[in-house]
């Protein structure tokens, strides 16, 4: 038993070891070769997600700059537009206001007062008016401020990932003499059958 033991042993020792050995074939070396450009392959993929990452950016910041433009644009209106209102409400509230000593009866009275209380709705709509407009021009600047960065992002995620590309191909070229596309051309030789 113990011999069958041993004989087991040595064939497993020298089993092991045989297989430990590097194979030196086809399949081998195409996978050392691979391995050896892996990094080039990833700096370049890493390279091509950024440029995707950083064209996402630069429109994501475009349409922020636009919309914030938009809004800045509509809260100037807005702004003139309730100034406008609210210079005219302060006269049309003293004129209405100086005929009240003329009132003759209290339905005169009545009426009076109440195109008093519309002139002050629509002096207090003015005001409203000129908080709203504040509020989308300090929305718009917010939104051209946050553009103005997504843009400047995307512009440098696109800059380096382009560069980041370049590199991986230069360096491919470095290392087998020729470039990307002549690579490609000598691997896509047309099978004759």
């Amino acid at each position: 038993m113990n011999k069958v033991l041993c004989s087991l042993i040595v064939v497993g020792v020298v089993g092991i070891t045989g297989c430990a050995t590097p194979q030196n074939n086809f399949a081998s070396k195409v996978k050392a070769e691979s391995e050896k450009h892996l990094d080039v392959s990833q700096q370049w993929e890493q390279g091509q997600k950024d440029v995707k990452k950083g064209e996402a950016l630069l429109a994501d910041g475009r349409k922020a700059i636009s919309k914030g433009n938009a809004q800045i644009r509509e809260g100037e209106k807005l702004i003139t537009q309730a100034r406008s209102n609210a210079q005219k409400q302060p006269e049309a509230f003293q004129a209405m206001a100086s005929s009240l000593t003329g009132a003759q009866n209290g339905k005169r009275a009545a009426d009076l007062v109440e195109r008093l209380d519309d002139i002050a709705d629509a002096w207090e709509d003015a005001d409203e008016m000129y908080v709203d407009g504040k509020e989308l021009i300090e929305d718009g600047n917010t939104n051209v401020a946050e553009g103005q960065s997504e843009t400047e992002q995307g512009q440098a995620l696109v800059t380096s990932g382009k560069t980041r590309m370049q590199q991986a191909e230069s360096t491919y070229q470095q290392r087998t003499g020729q470039g990307l596309v002549e690579q490609m051309h000598l691997e896509e030789k047309p099978n004759n059958f």
